[in-house]
């Protein structure tokens, strides 16, 4: 396991760096860090991968400090409407289809009854 790492730790991005340099700055700002420290630790969130070695430059400091993102979940995506929409259209498609060769059976055969009873009414 890396250096600094902790369980299932989650990779950070720009946003979260951003976040901690800007919170530093308010500790630099109120005197908690003087320029060498305060400089060293922006360094260390420049190259920070994980979100355990942002939370220890934040140890012996107090608040504000990074909070935990929550742990990513399975989100349920729901329908857009397009889809519902374009579901709805197709079933309707499909009684119209089965209607039309519903009517077009019904046809074939009432084709053969007429024309026996067309032939039988003839002799």
């Amino acid at each position: 396991m890396e250096k600094g790492r902790r369980g299932r730790d989650l990779r950070i991005g720009d946003p979260e760096r951003e976040l901690a340099m800007r919170l530093l700055g308010e500790h630099f700002a109120v005197g908690r860090l003087d320029v060498g420290e305060y400089d060293e630790r922006c360094r260390q969130v420049a190259t920070a991968r994980f979100r355990s070695e942002l939370e220890a430059l934040f140890d012996d400091l107090p608040a504000p400090r990074p909070e935990r993102a929550p742990e990513p979940q399975a989100a349920v995506v729901p329908r857009p409407a397009a889809v519902k929409i374009a579901l709805a259209v197709g079933v309707a498609a499909l009684a119209v289809l089965l209607l039309i060769v519903a009517r077009q059976a019904a046809l074939v055969l009432l084709i053969p009854l007429v024309a026996v009873l067309w032939f039988t009414w003839r002799r």
